[in-house]
């Protein structure tokens, strides 16, 4: 069989998105095609757009055979934790080849990452506090093997061979020209919002961007709440305002004095985006900051962010007939716990999804439905 992976925010799925799923079934022909999407938290820090159930929705009538759920541990994190978490579930379901979208196709990725690997080892790296991690990294990269890796999706493949490496996971790294160019151009794809967060910005904003979206996308969005950092900023800010120095510096990645910056700043910010401005230095990007609100906002601590990275499990969200089959097949080789229903000893107290429930509880305060209890598997027959 061949199991064909793609690693996803969704958020939404549109053109883009959809054009690449046609792409993996003609070039490829897998057998299921499995997707690790982020549930209701994404990458940079912000909330998606819709929940994950909506998303998975989207997922599944767009061709996908199987939907797993990447956590909030895996899923707001910096390219190399996030690759990492979502490799180590696509290895748990027997993916042999991962698709990704991608400036540059013809590069050796996993070449590219043993060079890096190689000549990163050293002891001096990373300690410029005037850039940013990722700026030195670049510096280094571009230092010592002569060649600069600065797009967005050049890097996560990057990383997603870096953390293959890792993992001693020897699946195929299959790279897909972005918005398909090779047959179609940006503007057939999106009209004129070239890019998931055109889309988005274009959602929120009310303006018209359905030629953008395949159909079942539209239907979803037409009918849905959207939800963004607007609707959570009061509740960051009462936090801040309210939590100890002591209780701020327990907060995962909040670290050198950042607790006093931020309770500092917060007080006269009228919203996120004034608040990261006012937050904001040479040393940290914009997306750190923002995975840092998002930490503080859900009260993850670094100890708690630690636990949850060892008590990993398979969260199903959705699947058709194929991705069930393939469930029943791989399930008594699993090493990580198959979760199909949360229950109240998994989502409570010190349950194995105690945490993730806890932050998915703070959509319940805007109006969402339960995300957890009493949901199964969406099933597309």
């Amino acid at each position: 069989m061949k199991i064909c992976g793609i690693i996803v925010e969704y958020n939404p799925l549109h053109n883009g998105h959809l054009w690449q799923i046609q792409q993996v079934k003609q070039q490829l022909h897998p057998d299921v095609l499995i997707v690790v999407m982020s549930g209701n938290f994404v990458q940079r820090g912000d909330f998606a757009l819709l929940d994950k159930w909506q998303r998975t929705q989207m997922a599944l009538d767009a061709g996908v055979d199987l939907v797993v759920e990447l956590p909030v541990y895996g899923a707001v994190q910096p390219a190399d934790i996030f690759a990492e978490e979502a490799l180590r579930l696509l290895q748990q379901l027997q993916v042999d080849t991962l698709v990704f979208g991608s400036e540059y196709p013809k590069l050796d990725y996993y070449q590219l990452a043993q060079q890096i690997q190689q000549a990163t080892n050293a002891s001096d790296q990373f300690v410029d506090f005037r850039n940013t991690y990722a700026t030195q990294f670049n510096q280094i990269i571009e230092q010592k093997l002569g060649m600069k890796i600065t797009k967005p999706n050049q890097l996560l493949g990057l990383a997603y061979a870096q953390a293959c490496l890792k993992l001693n996971y020897q699946v195929q790294l299959y790279p897909l020209k972005r918005n398909g160019q090779a047959k179609h151009n940006e503007s057939s794809l999106h009209g004129k919002y070239s890019s998931a967060s055109a889309i988005r910005q274009a959602l929120l904003a009310g303006e018209d961007c359905q030629i953008s979206l395949p159909i079942a996308a539209r239907k979803i969005i037409a009918s849905s709440k959207l939800y963004s950092w607007n609707d959570f900023f009061a509740f960051l800010k009462y936090r801040l305002l309210t939590a100890s120095i002591a209780e701020l510096g327990e907060i995962y990645q909040m670290n050198e004095g950042l607790e006093y910056k931020f309770q500092h700043e917060i007080v006269l910010a009228v919203d996120l985006v004034d608040f990261l401005q006012k937050s904001k230095s040479k040393r940290y990007t914009y997306a750190r900051l923002r995975r840092l609100c998002l930490y503080t906002l859900l009260n993850i601590t670094t100890e708690q962010m630690q636990t949850m990275r060892k008590q990993r499990y398979l969260h199903v969200l959705g699947f058709n007939w194929r991705g069930q089959q393939h469930l029943h097949t791989i399930k008594k080789n699993l090493s990580m716990p198959l979760i199909t229903k949360v229950t109240q000893k998994l989502g409570n107290g010190r349950g194995l999804m105690a945490r993730s429930v806890a932050g998915d509880r703070i959509l319940n305060l805007v109006g969402a439905p339960e995300q957890n209890f009493g949901r199964q598997p969406l099933i597309r027959k």
